[in-house]
């Protein structure tokens, strides 16, 4: 189906592709941004990374994730389902980077921003088997 408007509805193979696919394109954006001493961007394009992936889990797995507030729900689920408890961890660093675009410039440090970027690197490819679908 074709998506003539953000109001329809899409298929959800298509959407499940859409939102892994922002997932990618974010985290590469987050790359950029830290390469320019861009550090919130960088930051919170990792975030978007995570929330991206999370909601095409969401949507595979036929979840709810319609609020900010249900990322963690949706992390606790995955990691239910997939037995993989490094996504613990990998939750609380996505809100850490979600945090930082909050913080004063001066308090960010980039190798921080860095390194916790390939994990959400990580993240992503924990949770790419869980969008799925039978």
């Amino acid at each position: 189906m074709t998506q003539t408007s953000p109001m329809e509805p899409f298929e959800r193979h298509e959407e499940i592709v859409d939102y892994s696919r922002q997932a990618r394109e974010f985290l590469a954006k987050s790359r950029q941004y830290l390469a320019e001493d861009d550090l919130h961007q960088a930051a919170e394009k990792g975030w978007g990374a995570a929330a991206w992936m999370a909601k095409a889990v969401a949507v595979a797995q036929e979840w709810e994730y319609n609020r900010h507030a249900q990322f963690n729900v949706v992390m606790y689920q995955a990691q239910d389902l997939c037995g993989d408890a490094r996504l613990d961890d990998l939750r609380g660093t996505a809100n850490e980077l979600h945090g930082y675009f909050y913080t004063r410039k001066i308090f960010l440090r980039a190798d921080v921003i860095s390194r916790e970027l390939d994990r959400m690197a990580l993240l992503l490819d924990i949770l790419t088997p869980l969008t799925e679908t039978n």
